[in-house]
């Protein structure tokens, strides 16, 4: 089931705002249903999201020797709402980016 345009809106704006992203490589992922998340708001299981099984296996592809700013992944649900997130998040940015 794809994310509503207010639940894409909240997914992202979560991924923005979180303290972790911050001069890090994003990596969107398909995989656990982020609508459980959202109707929950349990934005605190963002941090728990690299541990889901989609998450943990890019990460665990990431080199041993590569230690320096580490990509954080995020579930985003379907292969869709990966996509839908992708643009959204860029859309924010450059909405952000203009505001400052």
């Amino acid at each position: 089931m794809s994310l509503k345009p207010d639940q894409l809106e909240k997914h992202c704006e979560q991924i923005l705002n979180h303290s972790r992203i911050r001069n890090n490589i994003v990596v969107l992922c398909e995989g656990s249903n982020i609508n459980d998340i959202l109707e929950r708001n349990a934005i605190h299981e963002y941090r728990e999201m690299e541990k889901n099984p989609d998450s943990n296996f890019y990460r665990a592809c990431v080199p041993k020797w590569w230690r320096e700013k580490l990509p954080r992944f995020f579930n985003c649900g379907d292969r869709k709402d990966v996509i839908n997130t992708y643009f959204k998040l860029l859309e924010l940015h450059k909405i952000n980016n203009e505001n400052t």
